[in-house]
C-alpha cells in the first residue's frame, strides 16, 4: 500500500509540474533582488576561506597570531559548527511563527551578529603568537560558523516560496549564479588588490591601525547589510497557513527528509559533486606551480577563468533546462564533468603537449558543469521540497536546507582527506607529480557513479 501511495503521489506531482512549468509570481526586480542575496552569502565564506588561513599563520615575512596547526583546527570547527547548525536552524526556522514570516526574523535578527563576527575574526586581541589570540579568534571564527546558517539557511529556504513556477525558478536560479561568481571574484581577485593597497596606506581610526585585511572585512559586511536588508524589504513571505504549522521534533525531520524518495538522488549527486569539485580546487595551485610551471598567483587565474567561463554559460543551461528538463540537463553536465576531469593524466601521458596550453583549457572545459550546478541546484531541491509536501502535508523548506548543509560540508572536509592523501601517497611536485593528477580521475569516478544514481533515481523530468 506504501508503494501504490507514494508512485500516486510522484505521479501528481510530475502532472503538477507541468501545469507549473510556465508562469510568473516576481518582476523582474523581485527576481534581481531575492538573488542578489547569494552574493554576500558568498562573499562573507568566500573573504574568511580564502585569507583567513593566510592572515593567522606564520610565514618568512609575519609573525603571524596562532600555529598553521591550530588556524586549521580553528576552521575546521566552524565547519563542523557550521554543518551541525544548519539542520538545527532549519527545523527552529519551519517552526517559527511571527509577524514577519518564519525566514525574515532570522535574515533580520542574524546579520548584523553574523557581520560583526565577520569583522572581530581580523582584529587579533595581540601581536604574534599566543594564547588569547587562539582563544579569542577560536571563538569569532566558530561563532561565525554557527551564525552562518543562521542567515543562509532561511534566505535559501525562501526560494522554494516565493514563486512555484519551474522557469521562473530556474532564472531565479540563474541570477543567484551571477551573484555567486561575482563574489567569489571579488573575494579571490579584489580583495586581494585591496589588501595590498590598504596594507602599504594603512589607516588609523580610535587607535586600531586598519589594515588591508581589516578594510576588505569591513567593505564586506557593509555589502552584506545593505543587500539583505534590501532583499528583505522587497521580498514578502506568503501568508500563514496550516501547512507551515510543522509538528516534527528535530530527530522526526530529519528522519522524514531522508525518507522522501527524490532527496536521497538529489544529495547523492549534489555532495559528489562538491566533493569532486574540491578536489580540483584544493590541488589547482599544486597543478599550477608543479605542472604548468607558473607562479601560485597565475594558477588562481585558474579559477577566476574557470567561475566567468561557468558564468557566460548560465543562459544556455537555463534554456536548455527549459526545453530538455532539469534531470537531463544536469545528468549530461555531470558526466561532462566526469568525462574532462579524467583527462588531467594526460598531461604526463602524451609526448609533447604544452602543459600551460593544456592546464587552462582543462579548466575552460569543466567550467559549463559549474554553470549547471550554480543555475540548477536550487531548482532541484524545490521540487523535492514541493514533493515532501505530498508525503508530509507540511512545507518545510527551511529543514531541508538543514540537512543537505548538513551532508555538503561533510563532502567538503572529506575532499581535504582525498586530495591530500594522494599527493602524499604518489607526489606532488614537479619530479612526482601523479598525486596531483590522480586526483582527476578519481574524482570523475566518484561523481560518475553518484550521476548513474541520479539518473535512474531521481524521478523528476522537468
Amino acid at each position: 500500500m506504501g508503494e501504490e501511495r507514494d508512485k500516486d503521489n510522484l505521479s501528481q506531482e510530475m502532472k503538477q509540474q507541468e501545469q507549473r512549468l510556465d508562469g510568473k509570481a516576481l518582476s523582474f526586480g523581485q527576481k534581481l533582488v531575492y538573488a542578489s542575496g547569494n552574493l554576500p552569502a558568498a562573499l562573507t565564506i568566500g573573504l574568511i576561506d580564502t585569507w583567513i588561513i593566510y592572515f593567522l599563520s606564520p610565514s618568512e615575512s609575519r609573525s603571524g597570531y596562532v600555529s598553521l596547526m591550530a588556524a586549521g583546527v580553528i576552521n575546521f570547527l566552524r565547519y563542523l559548527c557550521n554543518a551541525i547548525g544548519d539542520p538545527l536552524v532549519g527545523w527552529w526556522s519551519d517552526r517559527t511563527q511571527s509577524k514577519w514570516g518564519r525566514r525574515r526574523p532570522f535574515i533580520i535578527f542574524g546579520t548584523p551578529f553574523l557581520v560583526l563576527f565577520l569583522v572581530l575574526v581580523w582584529f587579533p586581541p595581540v601581536q604574534g603568537i599566543s594564547w588569547a589570540n587562539t582563544l579569542l579568534i577560536g571563538f569569532y571564527l566558530i561563532g561565525f560558523g554557527f551564525l552562518y546558517p543562521v542567515v543562509v539557511n532561511p534566505y535559501l529556504s525562501l526560494m522554494p516560496e516565493i514563486t512555484p513556477f519551474i522557469k521562473e525558478r530556474i532564472k531565479v536560479s540563474e541570477l543567484m549564479g551571477y551573484g555567486e561568481v561575482l563574489a567569489r571574484i571579488i573575494a579571490v581577485g579584489v580583495a586581494g588588490q585591496v589588501i595590498d593597497y590598504y596594507n602599504a596606506h594603512q589607516r588609523t581610526i580610535y587607535g586600531y591601525s586598519l589594515d588591508g585585511y581589516k578594510v576588505m572585512a569591513i567593505v564586506g559586511a557593509i555589502i552584506t547589510v545593505g543587500v539583505y536588508y534590501l532583499m528583505i524589504a522587497k521580498i514578502k513571505e506568503t501568508p500563514y497557513d496550516q501547512k507551515k504549522a510543522v509538528p516534527f521534533g528535530i530527530f522526526k525531520a530529519v528522519i522524514e527528509v531522508f525518507r522522501n524518495p527524490p532527496f536521497i538522488p538529489y544529495i547523492g549527486i549534489i555532495a559528489s559533486f562538491i566533493l569532486c569539485s574540491n578536489i580540483l580546487i584544493i590541488v589547482t595551485p599544486f597543478f599550477g606551480k608543479a605542472v604548468m610551471g607558473v607562479s601560485e598567483g597565475t594558477a588562481g587565474i585558474l579559477l577566476v577563468i574557470l567561475l566567468l567561463v561557468a558564468a557566460i554559460f548560465f543562459p544556455l543551461i537555463s534554456y536548455a533546462a527549459g526545453k530538455l528538463g532539469k534531470k537531463q540537463t544536469f545528468t549530461v553536465a555531470m558526466f561532462w564533468f566526469s568525462f574532462f576531469s579524467s583527462l588531467f593524466p594526460l598531461v604526463k601521458l602524451i609526448p609533447g603537449l604544452n602543459p600551460k596550453v593544456f592546464g587552462f583549457l582543462i579548466y575552460f572545459l569543466v567550467a559549463p558543469p559549474v554553470a549547471a550546478v550554480l543555475v540548477l541546484q536550487r531548482p532541484l531541491i524545490s521540487d523535492v521540497i514541493d514533493y515532501d509536501e505530498k508525503l508530509t502535508g507540511f512545507r518545510r523548506e527551511s529543514m531541508y536546507m538543514g540537512a543537505e548543509g548538513l551532508i555538503t560540508k561533510m563532502a567538503w572536509a572529506i575532499s581535504f582527506l582525498i586530495a591530500p592523501g594522494l599527493m602524499k601517497l604518489f607526489g606532488n611536485t614537479a619530479e612526482h607529480p601523479w598525486g596531483i593528477l590522480l586526483n582527476g580521475p578519481v574524482a570523475a569516478i566518484l561523481l560518475l557513479a553518484a550521476t548513474f544514481y541520479f539518473w535512474k533515481k531521481y524521478p523528476f523530468q522537468r
